[in-house]
C-alpha cells in the first residue's frame, strides 16, 4: 500500500534540495523517468548519474554541474521508500520545486 504522507514528506525534502542546489528541473524530471524505465533499480540510477556527472555528453559545463548536483542528492537521499514510491517522491519533488520557483 502506498504511503502518500511519506512520499510527500520526501518530495518536500527533495524540492528544497533541488532549489538550494539550483539543479535543472527538466534534467531532474528526466532522471526520474530513467529510474522508472530501469525498473526502479537504485544501482542503475547511481551508475547513470555518476557517468553523467563525470563525463556528460558534450553540451555545457552547466549540464555537468546539474548532474553532479543530482548525483549528490541521490547519494545522500536515504528515504524509507523504495521502488515506485521512491520514484513518485522524486517526481513530486520536481513538481513542487517547479511550483515554488
Amino acid at each position: 500500500m502506498t504511503d502518500w504522507e511519506a512520499i510527500m514528506r520526501e518530495a518536500e525534502r527533495l524540492a528544497k534540495q533541488f532549489r538550494r542546489l539550483g539543479v535543472d528541473l527538466a534534467e531532474a524530471e528526466k532522471v526520474g523517468d530513467y529510474y522508472v524505465y530501469k525498473g526502479c533499480d537504485d544501482q542503475a540510477m547511481l551508475r547513470y548519474l555518476e557517468v553523467m556527472a563525470k563525463n556528460p555528453p558534450p553540451r555545457s559545463r552547466r549540464s555537468q554541474r546539474h548532474f553532479k548536483n543530482l548525483w549528490d542528492i541521490w547519494r545522500s537521499w536515504q528515504p524509507s521508500l523504495s521502488g515506485l514510491d521512491k520514484a513518485r517522491a522524486w517526481g513530486w519533488g520536481v513538481r513542487i520545486a517547479k511550483a515554488k520557483r
